[in-house]
């Protein structure tokens, strides 16, 4: 009771900002807000050598789990979860005027005010409101908030940005297809190491980067691990898929860590008469895997519907060392958009990741193809320490069948994509992704389409997006796949003024709906939905 008053409060509370903030600023724009890499260029461009920023921000955050996996008891199995956090980021920067250098540090604090100070308290036995012993109709807490307290220097870094030559060093927050900031909750990743970037003429730029370690958005510290290798007191536990989920490693024992990522970049940006950009990405994700990755965006003709053509695509294979078995996968996809009418941007997306299939002797792995088509150790044997040398897929696609011609072989499916940075976040480069799943996330191979309509008001203060997306895992094991709706609009109160603290405040409300159209085992149709709240503050 006390958490939803302090809930209830906090949110009034923030109403009431919002109303005096509205009445005191200017009613013209706001302009959406810059990402971390131009809000700290615009910031540093100052003649006053010291600068900060910040925000607060407080998320509400519901998820209703109405089915349960491979041929479970169907809805109301798993408890609906639900979390509130508020948050406080403060970012200072100096800049040694006319050097080019510049070091700079952000740091954050959030509570939820339930009592819940650490990751720990979240444990399968603390019970709640903070651990997760509830059944239903009882909430669990939904830790991808997280819905517990959190504290870190996200960001220390010194930096040189002059002559078409960056290069920041230290603790930082960065952009790149595979390795983003998602922010999309409390708090940005961050990334420890170097990014360097140099620009060559008007048109073509390259970069690089060495990155040692990464903190989740949810953790407090740095760490060697990936969403895809560590079951992690910090913060995160997703399963590393090197067989078996949640069952390849005792969460007790020594992480899977590895050693970050290499990361490669070649940009190029057409001049008025060519209005065409395209990169090319490459990254080797320590013990895991390499992947080549490009994307390319080309305005087509000059009407005034603004038609543009983007197109995408990559390879990933494994590595000698692998932490996660064989990876074998590929990715091509398209997008097509157009603005019927100013306001109004209209696009329409597909991706396919092509199936890979091998077959294999599982009785020398102790495991077996089960009726639901998932892999699955023997009865008695031991569940730690085996590691089958697959990538498998997760979520209720099939993972296995047994072989048509030998009956003591099995026909493993694999070929998803591993993307040990975005695993689960579901902010990855792909065309489908939404806004709670995408096709790496779900480990699968597959084939994925989406149509979105996004309006923007002449004031830019009102962003709506409603897009629909369809999703295909079938494979000879079963047909499956699911289907979201995403509704997502966010309001901007007032414009920046060009003195005080205020610089801006904005409301957006998130809304997902997913249903499964068929589980493995006959299951009723699953509906997963997902509802968001963020208000913010910036100063």
């Amino acid at each position: 009771m006390l958490t939803k008053l302090a809930r209830v409060g906090l949110t009034a509370a923030a109403m009431v900002l919002a109303a005096t903030t509205f009445v005191l600023a200017e009613t013209t724009a706001t302009p959406a807000p810059k990402n971390v890499a131009q809000a700290s260029a615009s910031a540093t461009a100052s003649p006053n050598p010291f600068t900060y920023r910040g925000y607060v921000r407080a998320y509400d955050l519901t998820r209703q789990n109405a089915y349960s996996a491979f041929g479970g008891p169907g809805p109301g199995s798993k408890a609906n979860q639900a979390s509130f956090n508020s948050a406080i980021s403060l970012h200072g920067d100096y800049n040694f005027l006319g050097s080019g250098f510049d070091v700079g540090a952000s740091y954050l604090y959030a509570q939820p005010f339930n009592n819940c100070a650490n990751p720990a308290t979240h444990s399968s036995t603390a019970g709640p409101p903070c651990g997760t012993k509830s059944e239903p109709p009882g909430l669990n807490p939904d830790d991808t908030l997280p819905g517990f307290e959190m504290s870190t220097l996200y960001e220390a870094y010194a930096r040189y940005d002059a002559n078409g030559l960056y290069v920041q060093g230290g603790d930082q927050v960065m952009n790149t297809p595979w390795a983003p900031s998602s922010d999309s909750r409390l708090k940005p990743v961050s990334y420890q190491g170097v990014d360097a970037s140099y620009k060559l003429n008007s048109n073509w730029t390259i970069e690089g980067a060495d990155i040692w370690e990464w903190e989740c958005r949810t953790c407090s510290n740095f760490d060697k691990g990936t969403l895809l290798t560590v079951v992690n007191p910090g913060g995160y536990a997703y399963p590393g898929a090197s067989a078996l989920p949640t069952t390849v490693y005792d969460p007790s024992e020594t992480p899977l860590d590895n050693n970050g990522f290499f990361y490669g970049h070649l940009g190029y940006k057409g001049p008025k008469s060519l209005p065409l950009a395209a990169n090319l990405y490459y990254y080797s994700f320590s013990n895991i895997a390499t992947n080549f990755w490009a994307d390319a965006k080309m305005t087509l003709g000059t009407s005034m519907l603004k038609p543009y053509l983007a197109l995408q695509g990559g390879t990933e294979n494994g590595t000698s060392s692998d932490l996660l078995g064989k990876i074998d996968s590929s990715i091509i996809g398209a997008q097509i958009g157009f603005y019927p009418m100013p306001a109004l941007l209209l696009a329409g997306s597909f991706d396919y990741i092509p199936l890979k299939t091998d077959t294999v002797d599982l009785a020398t792995y102790g495991l077996t193809c089960s009726a639901q088509h998932q892999i699955g150790f023997a009865a008695g044997h031991k569940a730690y320490n085996v590691a089958f040398p697959y990538f498998l897929p997760s979520g209720g696609t099939a993972q296995c069948s047994p072989n048509a011609s030998n009956a003591a072989l099995t026909d493993v499916y694999y070929g998803g994509w591993a993307s040990p940075y975005t695993d689960s976040y579901a902010t990855d480069p792909t065309f489908v992704s939404s806004g709670t799943q995408d096709m790496p996330d779900r480990r699968s191979p597959g084939s994925a389409a989406k149509i979105a309509a996004t309006f923007t008001s002449d004031n830019r203060q009102l962003v709506t997006t409603v897009q629909q997306e369809w999703y295909d895992y079938s494979n000879p094991g079963y047909a499956t796949g699911n289907s979201e709706t995403d509704f997502d609009t966010q309001y901007f109160f007032a414009k920046v003024p060009k003195h005080g603290l205020y610089k801006g405040f904005s409301l957006r409300v998130r809304l997902f709906s997913r249903s499964e159209s068929t589980w493995p085992g006959g299951s009723p149709d699953g509906l997963f939905k997902y509802s968001r709240f963020q208000a913010e503050y910036d100063f």
